[in-house]
């Protein structure tokens, strides 16, 4: 068994958006995840001796550029999370997706040395044309697939939510038919495809959300003999490092970073089988 820790690097102004949050963002805030996050992240994994993958946001590679190349340096990957951070890139043209991910390439590149070979959507959210776009500009692998059908129910839950309190989430609900594809790596429209980890039969998300409070449930999403455990920088911070306006609404930044890091320890070292970067697994998996 072979296992992957992957970490979307999503700004505090990506959570403001989806909270509805008109905020405006000092510098330590906007530094928050991807200089201070990555940092505490890229000690934990290298006390582990382990490679990770780190997902960054193009427009945002620029703000803390040595922390980015710091951890392209360790080893770890650095993949794609689009430019704009779009919630809605699956439904734009595929001309527009083209643009976002071209863009997304060349700041990373600039920040880090390295051409991003994976790519994960924001929110989630794939569609025909962004794969085709991602087979299209040469990248060995998406990542964008969250096959949980009680994920896609909270999360239509909170966007109704918001719409009841006049908060208008920028956030989208994609396609419910992705909600039931294989839980295992396989291929979609020629791109080989690393589903995000999820229990078998109830398909709940195993994301940092769920195993930090819940550690054992990681030992129990593999999936064709491979975990995909996907994190965010914001695991990795708290209360403490964020404005109160967004500490209040992720119940999640109540932990203290220092626990949650501990956790996190503890979870990886339990996990059975040997850890490998998204780019590894895929290519291990999907010759």
């Amino acid at each position: 068994m072979i296992w992957s820790v992957s970490v979307d690097l999503d700004g505090l102004g990506c959570y403001a958006a989806i909270h509805g949050l008109s905020l405006r963002l000092d510098e330590r805030a906007q530094r928050a995840v991807p200089e201070v996050a990555v940092q505490r992240l890229c000690e934990l994994f290298h006390g582990l001796g382990m490679r990770a993958t780190f997902f960054a946001i193009g427009r945002e590679a620029a703000i803390a550029p040595g922390s980015l190349k710091a951890a392209a340096g360790g080893g770890h990957e650095i993949g794609s999370h689009s430019h704009a951070h779009d919630y809605a890139l699956s439904r734009r043209t595929r001309e527009e997706i083209a643009q976002d991910l071209a863009l997304a390439e060349s700041a990373i590149e600039d920040a880090c040395g390295l051409r991003p070979r994976g790519f994960r959507a924001p929110g989630y959210t794939l569609s025909a044309p962004l794969l085709d776009a991602v087979r299209e500009r040469g990248y060995a692998y998406d990542s964008s697939l969250l096959p949980s059908p009680p994920y896609y129910a909270a999360k239509a839950a909170a966007l109704a939510v918001y719409a009841l309190r006049g908060r208008g989430s920028q956030s989208i609900l994609g396609g419910i038919g992705q909600l039931f594809a294989a839980r295992r790596a396989h291929r979609r429209r020629g791109v080989r495809e690393l589903p995000v980890a999820t229990l078998p039969f109830l398909r709940a998300p195993v994301i940092g959300t769920t195993v930090l409070p819940f550690p054992w449930l990681a030992q129990r999403a593999f999936a064709g003999g491979h975990l995909n455990l996907e994190l965010h920088g914001i695991d990795a911070l708290d209360a403490s490092d964020v404005p109160g306006e967004i500490a209040a609404a992720q119940p999640g930044l109540r932990m203290p970073a220092v626990h949650k890091l501990r956790r996190l320890r503890g979870l990886l070292e339990a996990l059975p089988g040997d850890p490998c970067t998204l780019y590894e697994a895929a290519i291990r998996l999907l010759p």
